[in-house]
């Protein structure tokens, strides 16, 4: 089975493209007709990212066709019921017409699960940071590096606002950047120069590509949470990495806790990798 992502050139692209597989199919939407040509089965990597691939009739048609001899997989790695109403009518209408001719769908989100009962697949991470795990620490404070002050990161704009009017927290906290304006190389060394990454809810109810790049790097990963997290606290539950919170005081509790803490690069990188979380899901990839 071959996987099919878009090249976004960073975060669930790159999670899979940085691992240099041969069993991967790259398309975009001005070039993806080689998609068709394939002999093997695929796994999608998006439902509502891909749409165009399944964007009109003729597309639909040889989606069928190529599913009468092999098998395809869709993992929704956003939101189903994404919080725009725009994004959730386009998903919504996607996943609909993927579910004609896919025979396994997967998901991240745990309120999605939960609701659709489609397996569960978490996310993973570039293995640069693992591979980049030894980059000296330069700087003694907690990294927010990510997208903030958009509508549809209400809540992690809340929590950030509530972050910085804290005096004891706010000279703690690094914000490098709440818009994606660095390259894929600059975020890594960006990342990398800290010993303590936050990662406040965003709009997905699971943990998203930042997380795993925090514990293949050996930093302590602050996992803010929107509820309860049943799948991915249980999945590290003896990761000595990761400390979730879903306040401002349960984030100063973690902070606490981690002076107690180690983490471990090696088996983070382990049991969350590409190759492990195909593995999970019984998929063998070279």
């Amino acid at each position: 089975m071959k996987l099919v992502t878009n090249d976004y050139g960073c975060g669930t692209s790159s999670s899979i493209l940085d691992y240099e597989i041969k069993d991967v199919v790259v398309v975009s939407e001005t070039n993806f007709e080689h998609l068709f040509e394939q002999d093997d089965d695929l796994f999608l990597i998006g439902h509502d990212f891909l749409f165009y691939l399944w964007g009109n009739e003729d597309r639909i048609k040889k989606w069928i066709k190529y599913s009468e001899k092999h098998e395809i997989w869709l993992w929704c790695f956003e939101r189903i019921d994404a919080i725009v109403p725009q994004w959730q009518q386009k998903s919504h209408f996607s996943l609909s017409i993927a579910s004609k001719f896919c025979k396994r769908i997967l998901a991240c989100d745990e309120d999605d699960c939960d609701k659709y009962g489609f397996d569960w697949l978490p996310q993973w991470a570039s293995k640069k940071f693992y591979d980049n795990r030894n980059r000296p620490i330069k700087i003694d404070k907690i990294l927010f590096s990510g997208q903030a002050g958009i509508p549809e990161y209400k809540t992690r704009n809340l929590f950030l606002s509530e972050l910085m009017q804290d005096k004891e927290l706010s000279q703690k906290i690094s914000i490098t950047n709440t818009s994606r304006n660095m390259s894929w190389d600059q975020y890594i060394e960006n990342l990398l120069q800290y010993n303590y990454i936050l990662n406040p809810v965003g709009i997905l109810k699971g943990m998203n590509t930042r997380a795993y790049e925090s514990l293949y790097s050996g930093r302590f990963l602050f996992q803010h949470t929107a509820g309860n997290y049943k799948r991915h606290q249980t999945m590290l539950e003896n990761n000595p990495g990761v400390l979730f919170f879903n306040d401002i005081r349960g984030f100063k509790e973690a902070l606490k806790e981690s002076q107690k803490m180690k983490p471990d690069s090696q088996s983070s990188y382990s049991l969350n990798s590409l190759q492990a979380r195909m593995k999970s899901i019984g998929l063998e990839i070279k």
